[in-house]
């Protein structure tokens, strides 16, 4: 949903190591203004195929609220910090939500 400012809010999804990495990245990214806020779960379970095998791995999971014209920008900080050789980092248009809201995490990247 495009608001005043012209930018699609996004959701950007990434999974870390751990809380802590969690913690390092979603600080970095919000001090930057890449990100209005970033919520952490610190525990989830992870399931996935890696280099041939199936891994199972507890992970942290981070939400960073932002806007399109700042996921690249927020991808190439987190490449710089992530311990992952290949992060999952995806991001979601929002298509709806609180305009108040929407429009506080314009506002916090621009």
């Amino acid at each position: 949903m495009d608001g005043e400012l012209g930018q699609t809010v996004v959701v950007v999804m990434v999974s870390v190591a751990n809380q802590e990495e969690a913690g390092k990245i979603a600080d970095l990214v919000v001090r930057s203004r890449l990100a209005a806020c970033a919520s952490t779960i610190p525990t989830v379970q992870s399931t996935y195929r890696w280099e041939g095998k199936i891994v199972n791995d507890q992970e942290s999971l981070i939400f960073m609220k932002t806007t399109s014209d700042k996921v690249l920008p927020l991808q190439e900080a987190i490449l710089k910090v992530h311990s992952y050789k290949v992060p999952e980092i995806i991001a979601i248009s929002v298509t709806q939500g609180f305009q108040p809201y929407l429009d506080w995490v314009r506002s916090e990247v621009s």
